[in-house]
């Protein structure tokens, strides 16, 4: 279950960003590309439980879906695709260049009002 570590990553990233602050989170919003292989769900909880008794504890974790996508290699054309590779539908090659959808973006915190 690679969302733990992923749980732990994120956890210590927000806190590096909140810089010792005592603000409260509420929520975080993060990006998550179509082809990680990262289950929501499954980070959400994660999530939930790393963060236990810090300044995150009850946060919500937000997550949006970035599309994958990728450039053929052999005819150039950009596609979208689900899952972890995609077909061109063009001339039908398996894979290409991937231009989107492996990543995973911190995009927001939001804090309680002090």
């Amino acid at each position: 279950m690679h969302e733990l570590s992923l749980a732990r990553d994120l956890l210590a990233a927000i806190e590096r960003k909140l810089d010792g602050g005592d603000a409260r989170v509420v929520r975080v919003n993060v990006g998550i590309g179509a082809a990680t292989g990262i289950v929501s769900d499954s980070l959400r909880f994660a999530f939930r439980v790393i963060c236990k008794g810090t300044q995150l504890d009850g946060a919500e974790l937000s997550v949006t879906t970035v599309a994958a996508r990728s450039r053929c290699t052999s005819c150039g054309m950009v596609f979208e695709f689900a899952g972890m590779i995609g077909r061109c539908p063009e001339c039908g090659r398996l894979g290409g260049e991937l231009l989107s959808g492996d990543e995973m973006i911190l995009r927001t915190i939001e804090v309680a009002d002090v």
